[in-house]
């Protein structure tokens, strides 16, 4: 290391540690990198080495290197140097007017010299007071700069706390109510007080003053009583300072001496803005000159904006400037900062107007400048880094202003009851739709400070909006159930304990929810909804479906609001979905339309009801559009999980099983509940065993299986869960022994004896424990359906037309065309064709495939080839894999000379295969 000879370097010494790395100058803080850094800036980088290590230099070019080592300080989070006083006359010359420059100089070297001056200047509110104080104050760090005007409190508070001066004891005497004299004398006091406090702390004084002021809402008084203007009040006090002090004022004091400010000249605020704003172009420069006329004080705000809006920050000239001290911009400023949350910027033009007290044409041009335009009669902040923190009484000033404006508007209203602290309205709104919460995401942890009885009341918004998402662990929530269990309120203690049964219902712990229910005869009104529906949710698990839906019917008479009547219709919903009453339970899911989250769980529902009536395309539709706004709004990932998967399986369904795909390997990927993860891979494994994947199936099936066997939670659904797991795993066997995808139309004679081991033991539980609900028959179709191919045609028709008596027609259908394929194997042909003939026009791919493949057959089989292949032509209309099915399993059967001549092939490949192709490839105009 050198020896370190100049000022300049012992600021690089201070600095190099702190500094690493390099950019397109080089090694930053470098000779070369300064070099670069002044010449970017419009000086000479020759002139860097001799500042550096012999100080010698213009003040110009010092200037820029300065600035570029306090750039360079900032960066590094350190505090940049004091301005040395040579280069603060140079930034102060290159500033500031002939009359300014000539009393900042003798100010500041008087200072320099050791002495205490004293100096008042006066002028008014365009000739610059602000810039020369800024000036002077760059130049002798340390000083304390104090702005006066309008309400003196709010500028005093912060002056006393630096000094360590208490003034609340004078300021809370003063009273509007008391006679004049007294006032005067505390006002005096309040003086004296600040005079020595400012005396002993011994710093300069940089003080500017308005014309007009107030204290505590009164009348500024001099030492008799009288009113009087900002500057007659602050000479007392600066009369009784001892310390040095510049003091910018905006009418003459009476007594003491004082230095006239004339208006800049053009020159002088083209100067200005330069020193501010060095690499603003010159037509910049002067179209802010020009904006601001003569006014100091303008242009000093619109060079502050333009810094902020095209540098982001104000430059080093105007830092620790708040334009909110400004009392010209400061009702705008408070306006854009309550009135313009980010989420919905808007303001409208009226309403700004009706804050500031006046209308935008008469905006001063940096008043202009805070705002943009939206169209639509409004306008926002121009850049939101420059909106203060807004006094609270002012603030809820404002808030209430917009509560009254924005009547029709439910985000505004929430955003503004809450700021105007209206608690009344912000509880009535959020009653009526607890999810609008998610509009308030930190107001739970804000309202500590609320009444009991308001916070209760929130408290239960909380829960309610936490329990629609399935968020019953979630912290608020938790929270807010302690709270109410202690209210003093039963009411309230018993609505706590129904929802914590609530939670314990979703997590699948019955026993525990039916320890903490109020007995039903005991509730009543929106409680007594609630704790109804989650009796009927116990009476479902419990299997009693009459009783859930006394309930739910109980819960529709009471007086509800709309969100809860949306939950009350959801379950009307399921209880006649699980009681076989579909139309029934379709219509009520159809009547769910308030909360978006509910009705994404009524067009899932509603989806999945016609799914298992056969009814796929519908079903398709309806998940999707329940997916979508189960997405939207918001739902717990597990239960989008658990949707995805089983909208896999209506894609499967309708034979698509590229998207299908897509989303039951999603729904595996992302689902965090382990259980939901099982159920996904278990409807997974069928889209693999459609597709003729045995071992993929097995390999998804075997882990899905393990975990349903041993998991403890949700019993009920675990144990049907694991029952159709095992079906699919003989499924899966059933495809390897067969050869053909598991597709319909299905071909008994199969011999795969692991199939028949567990499909016979599921059988055989079934039959024996006559287990509720309608998905347990469907399960019973479904293994008898499997269990018939790989029996005897003759044992197999035996006990598929034991099936036959199923009321639900998507059932019969499966167990007609069960009935109908034991007779085709024992080629009763007409028989078959009678049954057959039965089936309604259902839109379900795979019973229409499955009965096409019968006619087909039994046409075949009463040697009508031709009228056969007429009929398989109307396959056309199914979805590929379904046809390439009905190609693979009546090509093994078809007279192969005359299949040939029919398709025309001198293929090597099967004929099955090539009726396959054939059929597969054929489009629904064929």
């Amino acid at each position: 290391m050198g020896e370190v000879s100049t000022l300049w370097q012992v600021h690089l010494e201070t600095l190099r540690p702190h500094l690493s790395g390099r950019d397109h100058r080089g090694k930053k803080g470098s000779l070369r990198w300064l070099e670069a850094a002044v010449a970017e800036r419009g000086g000479r980088a020759g002139t860097v080495r001799n500042i550096l290590y012999k100080d010698l230099g213009s003040p110009e070019e010092k200037l820029r290197l300065f600035e570029v080592i306090c750039d360079l300080y900032s960066e590094s989070g350190l505090e940049p140097p004091s301005l040395p006083s040579e280069l603060a006359l140079e930034s102060a010359r290159r500033a500031l007017g002939r009359d300014k420059r000539r009393l900042f100089r003798r100010f500041v070297r008087a200072l320099e010299q050791g002495e205490k001056p004293q100096m008042v200047v006066v002028g008014g509110a365009a000739t610059g007071k602000g810039v020369l104080l800024a000036a002077v104050e760059r130049a002798v760090p340390g000083c304390l700069m104090v702005n006066l005007g309008g309400e003196l409190a709010q500028h005093l508070h912060p002056l006393a706390e630096k000094l360590g001066l208490e003034l609340e004891g004078i300021l809370s005497q003063l009273s509007p109510t008391q006679p004049y004299a007294l006032q005067a004398a505390l006002q005096d006091e309040l003086r004296s007080e600040l005079a020595g406090a400012l005396n002993a702390c011994g710093k300069p004084l940089l003080l500017r003053a308005e014309k007009e002021g107030q204290i505590g809402g009164l009348s500024l008084r001099d030492t008799q009583g009288n009113p009087v203007g900002l500057a007659a009040w602050i000479e007392p006090l600066l009369r009784r300072l001892t310390i040095p002090f510049l003091a910018g004022l905006s009418e003459p004091p009476p007594n003491l001496a004082w230095h006239p400010l004339s208006p800049p000249s053009r020159a002088e605020a083209r100067r200005y803005v330069k020193d501010r704003l060095p690499d603003l172009p010159p037509e910049r420069v002067e179209a802010l000159v020009n904006q601001a006329g003569r006014n100091f004080a303008e242009l000093s705000r619109l060079v502050l904006l333009e810094a902020a809006q095209t540098q982001g920050s104000p430059p080093a000239a105007l830092a620790g400037y708040n334009l909110a001290q400004d009392t010209a911009l400061r009702p705008i400023l408070y306006a854009l900062a309550v009135l313009s949350p980010e989420a919905d910027p808007g303001i409208p033009v009226p309403l700004l107007e009706k804050a500031i007290g006046k209308s935008l044409e008469h905006l001063s041009q940096a008043e202009r400048a805070l705002l943009a335009p939206m169209g639509e009669g409004k306008v926002r902040p121009a850049l939101r880094s420059l909106l203060p923190q807004v006094p609270e009484k002012e603030a809820r000033r404002l808030h209430t202003l917009a509560l009254d404006f924005f009547r029709g508007d439910l985000f505004r209203q929430l955003h503004h009851a809450r700021g105007a602290q209206r608690l009344d309205k912000l509880l009535e709104l959020l009653s009526q739709d607890p999810s609008r919460l998610a509009l308030l995401p930190t107001l739970w942890a804000d309202s500590q400070s609320w009444p009991t009885l308001e916070r209760e009341k929130l408290a239960m918004a909380v829960v309610r909006y936490r329990a629609v998402l399935g968020q019953y662990a979630h912290p608020e929530a938790l929270e807010a159930l302690e709270l109410l269990f202690h209210s003093t309120d039963p009411a309230v203690q018993a609505w706590a304990r129904v929802k914590a049964a609530e939670a314990r219902v979703d997590a699948g712990d019955f026993p525990a929810a039916l320890q903490l229910l109020p007995p039903p005869e005991t509730l009543s009104g929106e409680i007594g909804a609630e704790g109804l529906l989650v009796w009927a949710a116990v009476e479902r698990w419990q299997g009693d479906y009459a009783q859930a839906e006394a309930y739910v019917q109980q819960a529709l008479s009471l007086p509800i609001q709309p969100f809860l009547a949306d939950r009350v219709r959801l379950w009307q919903g399921l209880v006649a979905k699980d009681a076989g009453r579909f139309e029934e339970a379709l219509e009520a899911l159809r009547q769910v339309s308030h909360d978006p989250l509910l009705v994404g769980r009524a067009r899932y529902q509603s989806g999945d009801l016609l799914l298992r009536t056969g009814r796929v395309y519908e079903a398709e539709a309806q998940m999707r559009q329940g997916l979508q706004a189960l997405e939207a709004s918001g739902a717990p990932p597990e239960e989008i999980a658990r949707v995805r998967a089983r909208f896999g399986t209506a894609l499967r369904r309708i034979g698509n099983f590229e998207e299908a795909e897509r989303y039951l390997y999603q729904s595996i990927r992302e689902a965090s509940d382990e259980f939901i993860r099982a159920r996904a891979m278990s409807e997974a494994s069928v889209l693999e065993l459609a597709r003729g994947r045995p071992l993929e199936a097995l390999a998804l099936l075997a882990e899905a299986e393990a975990y349903l066997r041993e998991v403890r939670e949700r019993p009920e659904e675990a144990h049907y869960r694991h029952r159709r797991t095992l079906y699919r795993i003989a499924v899966a066997y059933w495809v390897r022994a067969s050869g053909l995808p598991y597709l319909p139309p299905y071909v008994g004679g199969q011999k795969a004896p692991e199939s028949v081991k567990i499909l016979r033991e599921l059988h055989e539980e079934l039959l024996s424990k006559k287990l509720p609900g309608d998905r347990y028959i469907a399960l019973s179709i479904d293994v008898a359906l499997k269990l018939s191919l790989l029996m005897p045609a003759p044992k197999a028709e035996a006990m598929m037309q034991g099936c036959l008596q199923q009321s639900d027609p998507y059932f019969q259908a499966q167990a007609r065309l069960g009935y109908a394929e034991t007779l085709a194997r024992q080629e009763k042909w007409a028989e078959a064709l009678a049954q057959v003939v039965q089936i309604g026009d259902l839109q379900d791919p795979g019973v229409q495939s499955w009965k096409l493949g019968l006619e087909t057959q039994a046409l075949l089989g009463l040697g009508q080839e031709e009228a056969a292949w007429k009929k398989l032509q109307t396959c056309a209309g199914l979805p590929a894999p379904y046809r390439a099915q009905l190609g693979r399993v009546l090509g093994k059967i078809w007279p192969a000379e005359a299949l040939r001549a029919r398709l025309n092939t001198r293929s090597p490949l099967a004929l099955d295969d090539c009726l396959a192709l054939h059929l597969s490839q054929a489009s629904p105009a064929q």
